[in-house]
């Protein structure tokens, strides 16, 4: 596995416990590429049906190069995909077999130029010069560093948005926030900014590392440190437009196992993608899909109105200089008029009575009318919404059942109309922009498959 305290400086792999090659969820299915047989293969990017990635195979019968432990350096190749999956075999890209540099990562920007994370071991017995992040253009010959970091620091695995005006990256500078930090620059007339820490809401005493900007705004990114991390996991959080991030969420359980999970690459409507593991003894490439069920009948979220307007229209035949209407609600309170609004406190049934009094005395002459309010949960799945929702910060929802009748409900489904689709009975999301999203959630008969409850809500993002 990479060893992420070590990995801004050399590539390091360790051997693990083997697992089951391939992983079968109700909700996401993962398989393992099998790209480059028995090397190990790391960073997918999926540009124009073609993959590139990294690996540590050999592939020239001259020089080798190796690193401080003897295994072979990383280099860039590419692979055509057909279905989502390899077609052929890979190729070099960017790789010169002769030379000693070590090349494991790359992003590309709106001009098709690569951002490739390297770092020279020919001159190095040890450890290799510090890992730096270069540009590989077709127009232009200039290979320097792409951000200025301290000489002694590595910097790398660097991910540009698809606009080409933010770029993330890893770097064990000092003064972060733990070993590994992710930072920011932004792109200015004169180039790009300065680098910024994303601050302690990202970055933790450990490890943050292979961030993966997605088209959506949302950053993924890699975590040994947080409180539920296991090994790394894969999270993600957005970026305000003021600056500041939102707390990250981590990603299901079937994509962050138990081991080493980071290099995310995410479809555009986020159902399917890859990403690196060591779930099987040895880091490699994973296809993941999502196998969310399918909801087709979907209704809009009932609610109950707990305000009401009494009237009764026989009350007008009655002198109100002499008598006069008195409403019990059936809640322990009443009120005097002959039309009346109240609200009640909570759900039930209610016997609601109309009597005729005495104007003078007050005496009950006689009761009018009586009325049963059922006041119950509609037969749906509730859909608990937040009192409000801010743009760039977390949001969580929650499922209800109560009101279901004969129904035993299977876990439940949400797409939350910001491109996650999430599972669970409780919920965290982040929307990115203020605006209206639609927000729905399903659950299945645990009984029976093909009975199915969902419900949709239109929420607004300020």
């Amino acid at each position: 596995m990479i060893n992420v305290s070590k990995i801004l400086n050399s590539i390091v792999i360790a051997a693990a416990a083997a697992y089951a090659p391939v992983a079968v969820a109700q909700d996401v299915v993962v398989e393992p590429l099998r790209v480059v047989g028995d090397a190990q293969a790391i960073y997918p990017v999926l540009r124009d049906s073609v993959l590139y990635f990294a690996s540590d195979q050999k592939w020239n019968l001259g020089k080798t190069y190796f690193n401080q432990r003897d295994q072979f350096l990383y280099k860039l190749y590419r692979v055509k995909v057909k279905n989502r999956l390899p077609s052929g075999s890979p190729r070099p890209f960017l790789s010169k077999a002769e030379d000693g540099t070590n090349m494991f990562s790359l992003s590309f920007d709106p001009d098709g130029a690569a951002y490739v994370t390297e770092n020279d071991m020919s001159h190095s017995l040890l450890r290799g010069a510090p890992m730096q992040i270069r540009r590989y253009s077709s127009t232009s010959d200039d290979k320097g560093r792409v951000v200025d970091t301290p000489a002694d620091a590595s910097s790398g695995l660097a991910s540009i948005s698809p606009d080409g005006r933010l770029m993330v990256f890893a770097s064990d500078a000092r003064g972060g926030e733990g070993r590994a930090d992710l930072y920011y620059c932004q792109m200015t007339f004169a180039g790009w900014s300065e680098p910024k820490n994303l601050g302690p809401v990202v970055n933790t005493p450990g490890n943050e590392t292979a961030p993966y900007i997605h088209s959506s705004g949302k950053i993924f990114f890699a975590s040994d440190g947080r409180d539920d991390s296991q090994g790394l996991d894969i999270y993600y959080t957005l970026m305000s437009a003021d600056g500041t991030f939102a707390k990250p969420q981590k990603l299901d359980d079937e994509i962050n196992g138990i081991r080493d999970d980071y290099g995310l690459f995410y479809s555009d409507d986020e159902t399917w993608g890859y990403f690196t593991s060591n779930r099987d003894g040895k880091d490699e490439i994973y296809y993941f899909r999502r196998t969310f069920p399918d909801f087709p009948e979907s209704e809009e979220l009932k609610t109950v109105d707990l305000c009401y307007t009494l009237y009764e229209a026989s009350a007008e035949n009655y002198d109100t200089t002499t008598f006069q209407c008195r409403w019990s609600f059936g809640d322990g309170t009443s009120a005097i008029g002959l039309e009346v609004s109240h609200c009640y406190a909570d759900l039930g049934t209610y016997n609601i009575e109309l009597s005729v009094l005495d104007k003078t005395s007050g005496e009950e002459m006689f009761s009018l009318a009586q009325y049963v309010l059922e006041l119950a949960k509609p037969e749906q799945v509730e859909i608990v919404v937040p009192d409000e929702i801010l743009a760039g910060e977390s949001a969580v929802f929650s499922a209800n059942t109560d009101g279901l009748t004969d129904f035993r409900p299977f876990n439940f489904y949400w797409s939350m109309g910001n491109g996650d689709q999430i599972k669970g009975s409780q919920v965290t999301t982040i929307f990115s922009k203020p605006g209206v999203y639609r927000v729905q959630c399903g659950t299945i008969d645990a009984r029976n498959p093909n009975v199915k409850r969902c419900t949709w809500v239109d929420v607004t993002v300020k």
